[in-house]
């Protein structure tokens, strides 16, 4: 950094820990932190002992968020973390750069409580305290968390963590993990003999559960016998020294700007240290400003560009110019037809949606069918209409121009990872309902409960009920400033006790003759689902009369509070975008935070959304050929035919269980084929199969994804009379192997798996280094065996169709027991030939697998490091009616032993 006086740091940026806190205290830097300091070294000492530091409350619901607070804080603490790490406080300070989401391993910090108390499921507890927090609520506690107290706790805990995670690829991986570790305890001030037993060497293997868990605990009381003050201010210095470092490296002409200089990694450092404030950085560096760093302490309020027709009469009065030449620059800047913006069109639209809904419930009386299917909720069936649900319901109540309105406003969207394009919409009238939110989803909700309660055949809430059934909407509609009157639920409530009572609802009813000798008599059989009672019309006068007087009131403010709060929230994220990097987002980053606006509100067309936040759109997006037909659910039942999908009744279910589910797999298949012809139209080509990410489908043929996804393809390609992709392979080459289905010899990846034909299959383990047992275990469904003999040896060769031989386990796949799932093939070191033996660069195995009809496979893994002595090399397992072969090879280094616990064998029998 050019300057005519060297600062204060320069030597402290690779000094150790105890000098450049020394140079610190010296320039008069080091009380700045020593509120912090005190606090950390607090929290530290109370976490090493064994209480919680943080505590997670998880969010209700799909989209909610969680919330951590840090645990044990006084009134007076908390008041000062609010100042100090509160979102907006940091915001004000310029600290732009906070994700609104964050995932938090808040787990961290209670790990050392958890291996004291929950030793048994300690890490698994700890991982399962990760958080997704929402920023934007104000969070100070997160913050404080992320920026300072998880990085000092990782650090501390991490020979732990690094042993609970098991060995990395190779012995230099990790001879250079536990370098790094030692050389950070070193500059903690930790003694290293406090990792006698965790660093590499150390003897880890060789220690069982009890010995393990004793070592973790003399680590955290070893811990816990250091100065906490020291651990802070040391781990504290070196945070700092990256930030030095950072800064020295980009300011070498002068001070940098922010953005050069605090990276992620060093947005915490920022935060954590000096409360996002960058001049206080500064100040701390003892640097003047650039002179173009430009502090943002306020977002600027959003301008949005909605309704400007309805004021044309005005602006054309004001500039004295006829009324249709503002209607057509009007249009011109909305890019459109009209002077309507997309918005007032799709306000407009669902005004009159809401009508024609609401009409239909307000004449729904007994022996109609239900109206659930009258609004598109995403439940997609293939199979015939069950008598409550009728799939596209509203294509036979609602008007056909209201239908047709929403087909053409929300028949096109644009995919977030895929923002150059504007696609093809399968589901408009869902995304119209998503638009609508949560006035749609209470309001619909109650009158299909209002109708099952009263005309059966169950709901899954009574009447007294449905305000905490509904709770969730509820809030989101008080939250509006739009809330349904309370009077509603006690009206509902008195009419329940006015319903008359249960009444079976009978299905099927016959009548057989039967002949006896002392005379004839009829015998009556009935099948009855579900009951229902009188008193419906009186229900729904009472929910219509109430929805009617919301929407009267509250509709046309909760259809703007609707679209103001999504643009609103776009035009903020842009905002603020723009002060923490110093440029406005690119189409493709633009479209991360506003996909879901764009697709609501100006279908999908993100320059339609730019133009009504008032910013200009960086690019234009393509809208390529539609390839998806008018009628999605015609074409999904049209696939779900051509695939092998027949009707899947109660007979079928109950004789043919695996052909129905198979039958289920072809219909979330053909459901899927919709997104399947968006990706193409978007990505201009037929998708690959990582791009379609078919490894979350379960694709229903003997060959899964290898034979599944080319007869996938061309089913596709033949319904849509386009050209069928070329040939692909399903997925990574050792995944999507036809194994044995071929006659070719095919390596596996670890992990990776490979049909087999069902006959009898030989796996041959060949080792070199020193003798190797090779065993078979065969396991249950549940992963364990269903008895001891279920391990077959050399002293106990064959059982249930497999045997053993010297390097060989072989399965008679088309004889195993039925409660036979997997057949697992161990190698284990003799350890009596050996006794000091262990699986490593000098030890391998490879394993074959071979069948009578011809063909292979091979797999060999990676050379172990960590001392096992047993490895599950391969597994056989079932998938289906077929049979399928795993790359496993999966160490212990606790001996057969640790691998009869994982699978239920008695050691001693």
């Amino acid at each position: 950094m050019a300057s005519d006086q060297p600062r204060w740091w320069h030597p402290a940026i690779d000094a150790c820990p105890e000098d450049a806190l020394g140079l610190e205290a010296a320039s008069g830097q080091q009380q700045r932190f020593a509120q912090l300091d005190t606090l950390a070294a607090r929290l530290l000492t109370a976490a090493l002992r064994g209480r919680p530091a943080a505590a997670v409350v998880r969010g209700i619901g799909p989209q909610a968020a969680d919330s951590v607070a840090v645990v044990g804080l006084s009134a007076q603490e908390k008041t000062w973390c609010a100042e100090t790490f509160g979102v907006p406080e940091q915001q004000r300070r310029g600290a732009w750069y906070l994700p609104q989401k964050l995932s938090l391993k808040a787990g961290a910090v209670n790990l050392p409580h958890l291996v004291r108390e929950r030793p048994a499921h300690a890490l698994t507890l700890a991982a399962d305290d990760s958080a997704g927090v929402n920023l934007v609520d104000g969070a100070a506690d997160a913050v404080l968390l992320w920026s300072v107290l998880v990085p000092l706790f990782e650090t501390l805990i991490e020979p732990i963590r690094v042993r609970a995670a098991g060995p990395t690829k190779t012995i230099d991986d990790q001879r250079q993990v536990w370098s790094g570790i030692e050389a950070r305890y070193r500059l903690l001030g930790i003694a290293g003999d406090v990792l006698e037993d965790f660093r590499f060497g150390g003897g880890w293997h060789r220690l069982d559960r009890q010995g393990q868990q004793r070592a973790r605990l003399r680590l955290l009381d070893a811990l816990g016998g250091v100065d906490p003050l020291q651990l802070v201010t040391r781990h504290r210095i070196l945070q700092l020294q990256a930030l030095m470092a950072g800064f020295a490296k980009k300011s070498k002409t002068g001070t940098a700007l922010a953005r050069r200089v605090v990276t992620r990694a060093l947005q915490p450092v920022v935060s954590g240290y000096f409360a996002g404030d960058w001049l206080a950085a500064l100040d701390y560096l003892q640097a003047p400003p650039h002179p173009d760093e430009e502090v943002i302490t306020a977002l600027p309020e959003p301008r949005l560009y909605v309704g400007m027709s309805a004021q044309a009469a005005g602006m054309a009065a004001e500039a004295g110019i006829p009324e249709d030449q503002i209607h057509a620059m009007l249009a011109a800047f909305l890019g459109g037809p009209t002077s309507l913006s997309p918005v007032e069109e799709r306000v407009a639209a669902l005004r009159e949606w809401w009508t024609a809904f609401d009409q239909a419930h307000a004449v729904q009386r007994p022996g109609m069918r239900s109206l659930w299917g009258l609004v598109d909720d995403g439940i997609m069936g293939l199979g015939p209409d069950e008598h409550i649900f009728t799939q596209q319901l509203y294509k036979q109540v609602l008007p056909a121009s209201v239908n047709e309105q929403v087909d053409r406003l929300w028949q096109s969207v644009t995919l977030q990872r895929h923002a150059r394009s504007i696609v093809s919409n399968p589901h408009p009238h869902q995304l119209m309902a998503q638009t609508l939110g949560p006035a749609l989803e209470f309001w619909h909700g109650l009158a299909l409960t209002a109708w099952f309660v009263c005309e059966g055949p169950y709901s899954r809430a009574p009447l007294s009920g449905v305000a905490d059934y509904y709770s969730r909407p509820l809030t989101a509609l008080r939250d509006a400033g739009c809330p349904v009157p309370t009077g509603l639920f006690e009206e509902l409530r008195t009419a329940e006790r006015h319903l008359g009572p249960e009444e079976p609802i009978v299905r099927d009813r016959k009548e057989l003759p039967v002949d006896t000798t002392v005379g004839s008599f009829s015998l009556t059989m009935s099948y009855s689902s579900g009951s229902r009672r009188e008193g419906f019309e009186r229900v729904r006068d009472i929910v219509t009369r109430h929805r009617r007087a919301w929407a009267d009131q509250y509709l046309g403010t909760y259809l703007e509070q609707r679209w103001r709060t999504a643009l609103e929230d776009v035009a903020r994220d842009h905002h603020r975008h723009v002060a923490a990097k110093g440029r406005p987002p690119t189409l493709i980053q633009f479209a991360q935070f506003a996909t879901a606006a764009a697709n609501q509100w100006t279908g999908g067309d993100l320059g339609g959304l730019y133009t009504a936040i008032g910013e200009p759109a960086p690019a234009q997006q393509e809208r390529p050929a539609r390839l998806l037909p008018s009628d999605c659910y015609d074409f999904a039942r049209r696939v779900y035919t051509a695939l092998g999908g027949i009707a899947v009744d109660d007979d079928l279910r109950r004789n043919q269980p695996e052909e129905a589910q198979r039958q289920w797999q072809l219909n979330g298949l053909a459901i899927e084929s919709l997104r399947y012809m968006q990706l193409h139209e978007a990505l201009g080509q037929p998708p690959t199969f990582k791009q379609f990410g078919s490894r979350r489908l379960a694709l229903a043929w003997p060959g899964n994804e290898a034979e599944g996804w080319s007869v996938f393809q061309r089913t596709l390609a033949s319904l849509t009379d386009a050209s069928p992709p070329p040939s692909e392979p399903a997925a990574g080459t050792a995944e999507a192997s036809p194994g044995l289905l071929d006659n070719a010899q095919r390596m596996l990846a670890k992990g990776a798996n490979a049909p087999l034909r069902t006959e009898s299959v030989a796996v041959r383990l060949i080792t070199t280094g020193v003798p190797v047992d090779v065993s078979a275990v065969l396991l249950a469904s549940n992963g364990k065996v269903r008895s001891d003999h279920d391990l077959v040896f050399y002293n106990h060769p064959h059982h249930d169709g497999v045997r053993t031989s010297s390097d060989t386990v072989t399965a008679d796949l088309p004889h195993l027991p039925e409660d036979v799932h997997t057949v697992a093939v161990i190698a284990s070191i003799d350890l009596e030939a050996q006794p000091t033996a262990s699986f490593d660069q000098h030890t391998t195995w490879h394993a074959e697998i071979t069948q009578p009809t011809g063909g292979g496979i091979a797999f060999t893994p990676v050379p172990f490091a960590s001392g096992e002595t047993v490895t599950i090399a391969m597994e056989i397992y079932r998938h289906g009616s077929s049979w399928k072969a795993r790359a496993v090879g999966q160490g212990y280094d606790t001996g057969l032993a640790g691998l009869a616990a994982d699978y239920g064998i008695n050691v001693e029998a």
